[in-house]
């Protein structure tokens, strides 16, 4: 299939999706921490301030992978934002994250729909 201008040049919903999750990502991973510090949550194994702190610095990697994302995907570079989703999930399966391993997970799955790869492959 040729890409044209008309499904090239726009950003898909897919991608849009891709974003947003990993956007949100990011403030659950913050609000996650709020929980921790000061509300005396427990999840598994993680508890108190240690837990909090995982959730901080997990918080500002996902933040500097996400910067790194959305400049993938304004210079279309579609190994870019593979990479930096597999980066992501290796992030959180070392925290552990379930939720950050299931918005990889579901992100690095929608970088092979047609929509997405057209977007990265045209060029203007």
């Amino acid at each position: 299939m040729t890409t044209t201008a008309a499904t090239g040049a726009k950003k898909p919903i897919k991608l849009r999706i891709i974003f947003i999750l990993n956007a949100l990502k990011i403030l659950i991973t913050f609000g996650f921490f709020t929980a921790f510090k000061y509300f005396g949550f427990t999840a598994g194994e993680l508890e108190g301030d240690s837990a909090a702190m995982t959730m901080f610095y997990a918080a500002f990697a996902y933040m500097a992978l996400f910067a790194m994302m959305v400049a993938s995907i304004l210079k279309r570079l579609m190994v870019g934002i593979r990479s930096v989703i597999v980066v992501d999930l290796i992030l959180s399966i070392f925290i552990p994250a379930p939720i950050g391993i299931a918005i990889s997970i579901v992100s690095l799955g929608l970088t092979f729909t047609q929509s997405v790869r057209n977007y990265f492959s045209y060029r203007s």
